[in-house]
């Protein structure tokens, strides 16, 4: 069995100028349906990305948000995936969504969540690589931390039952949701910043705190924060780090397909996860252990906070 915390199956499909149909084998597509069965996938948490590139930059949009769940709710039409939304649809059979926005920015007040909330939203990125009102990106030059309306905001999610993603954010905003949190929150794909430097990884204050609240670090395959030149191997390196000094049960899987160009060598797809897993396996993983990183301590974490 197998959960990723974080894939950008929309942002595929509006971004691809002839897409092919989500149940094609597509060669050299990271992920789609028939690579997914392989895997043994039981859910991935969709992302809706809702920025549009210009001459001016990036900017979010809240047209292509809309966008972004209309094709997950086609996805599930058309493909019997169930879209997740309370806990008991965890135990569905079959390959299941939960849709998760990749950046607040398109929130105008918290009381716009409940309106996401209404379309199948159950995750919640406060950022992605701008800072907005909510907090700081790491990505976005001074964080200045969760604002007075970024509480009030990861208040609200907890309590209606939607998963705050700390995935881009930056460390202070990061320090401050922890802080603030009653439920467990994840960072959906990133790797140790200790082990390798790069912008988009963790320190190990972020990731004691997330141990602390019950959360997961989705190990991600985005290669540029794995090493310079990245193997399953390399990935391992992170997760036996995290093991040895925050425990196993803060480890889970975000790998970013779709939404990266580039993949480590021998994880170019996603039907490829069993590699990690031996790669996990030589690090020195017992067998119970891989499987909690694939999906046991994601599963765990998705019963606490769904309502």
């Amino acid at each position: 069995m197998f959960i990723d915390l974080h894939e950008d199956i929309a942002h595929y499909f509006l971004t691809s100028l002839s897409p092919q149909p989500f149940d094609v084998d597509a060669e050299w597509r990271q992920s789609d349906l028939p690579k997914l069965r392989r895997a043994g996938a039981e859910l991935v948490v969709a992302a809706v990305f809702p920025f549009v590139n210009s001459y001016s930059g990036w900017s979010p949009s809240l047209q292509l948000a809309l966008e972004g769940f209309k094709v997950y709710y086609a996805l599930s039409e058309t493909h019997g995936i169930k879209i997740v939304e309370r806990r008991g649809d965890l135990a569905a059979p079959g390959l299941k969504f939960l849709i998760v926005l990749e950046g607040a920015d398109v929130l105008s007040s918290a009381d716009d969540l409940r309106l996401f909330y209404r379309l199948g939203l159950r995750a919640l990125g406060l950022t992605w690589n701008l800072s907005n009102r909510w907090g700081g990106s790491c990505c976005g030059g001074r964080d200045r931390g969760l604002s007075e309306e970024g509480y009030g905001l990861v208040e609200t999610a907890q309590r209606m039952g939607v998963l705050v993603d700390l995935a881009h954010a930056g460390e202070r905003t990061a320090l401050d949701v922890l802080e603030a949190a009653r439920r467990p929150v994840v960072v959906s794909h990133a790797n140790a910043v200790a082990v390798y430097s790069h912008r988009r990884n963790v320190g190990d204050e972020v990731l004691k705190k997330l141990r602390d609240v019950g959360g997961v670090i989705g190990l991600t395959f985005i290669p540029s924060t794995i090493s310079s030149d990245p193997t399953p191997r390399d990935l391992a390196k992170h997760a036996r780090y995290i093991r040895d000094k925050f425990g196993v049960e803060i480890l889970a899987i975000g790998t970013d397909y779709l939404g990266i160009s580039t993949t480590p060598q021998g994880l170019e797809s996603v039907d490829k996860i069993p590699r990690l897993a031996e790669a996990l396996i030589e690090a020195g993983f017992r067998r119970e252990e891989v499987e909690a990183v694939m999906w046991r301590n994601a599963a765990r974490v998705l019963r606490e906070v769904l309502p």
